[in-house]
């Protein structure tokens, strides 16, 4: 047979690679410390995340997953099932607690907010019992728009006043004692009327699920408006 030269071998090519992990989700869960995305993201999924009662339960973002046949209409109503189907479902994502420069990389909100950047809405619960839950949410929307090249401030929202068992006084578990509102709650409600830009507000309480499938059914119909809206 004819003989062919073969190339001498030759070292390979070494290189060290940076990987960065964003996690895809439909929804950014966003909130100061002990907002109570936990509690919300574990009452609306199969998701078992830490909640305790104090800042930096969540060191790193969780996931869960809501399907509203079994998760909002528990009952026997055929009719309401028959509207929706698995593909309706939403992909959560719940952020750990950003503190003012997080942007900066303060308290590693580089490191969460980057998983921000692969959803379609954020969920910006405010927590009622704050001492001022205007300020916590001018404060992390800041934190929003400085990040990265600003495309995070272009991403729609909808805030929910989470913790609103809070305002009827009523007995709380052992760890919650102690929490109050410092507003009452038209109080609070023109407060972040004349500081949002849009007319997205709702009100719950995830530990009581008050106001939760209410909630989860409009963000699930805002949701398919914004994918519509991006794939157009």
């Amino acid at each position: 047979g004819v003989r062919r030269p073969r190339l001498a071998p030759s070292g390979g090519q070494r290189r060290k690679l940076k990987l960065l992990l964003k996690i895809v989700a439909d929804v950014a869960l966003v909130g100061v410390p002990n907002a109570g995305k936990s509690t919300f993201l574990a009452s609306v999924t199969r998701a078992k995340p830490k909640i305790a009662n104090y800042p930096f339960t969540t060191v790193i973002p969780n996931l869960g997953v809501w399907t509203p046949v079994s998760d909002m209409y528990k009952n026997d109503n055929a009719q309401s099932n028959s509207e929706y189907s698995a593909s309706d479902g939403l992909v959560l994502c719940d952020v750990p607690g950003l503190i003012a420069g997080a942007a900066q990389g303060v308290g590693l909100g580089h490191a969460f907010l980057r998983h921000v950047e692969r959803c379609h809405v954020i969920l910006h619960l405010i927590d009622a019992t704050s001492n001022d839950p205007i300020a916590d949410y001018e404060m992390l929307n800041r934190e929003i728009v400085k990040y990265g090249s600003g495309q995070l401030a272009k991403m729609p929202q909808v805030v929910v006043v989470n913790k609103v068992d809070a305002f009827e006084g009523t007995a709380a578990e052992e760890w919650e004692e102690g929490l109050q509102v410092k507003f009452d709650r038209d109080e609070l409600e023109a407060k972040l009327k004349q500081a949002l830009p849009h007319t997205r507000l709702m009100w719950m309480s995830a530990k009581e699920r008050d106001g939760v499938d209410d909630l989860m059914g409009r963000l699930a119909a805002f949701v398919k408006k914004v994918k519509d809206t991006d794939s157009s």
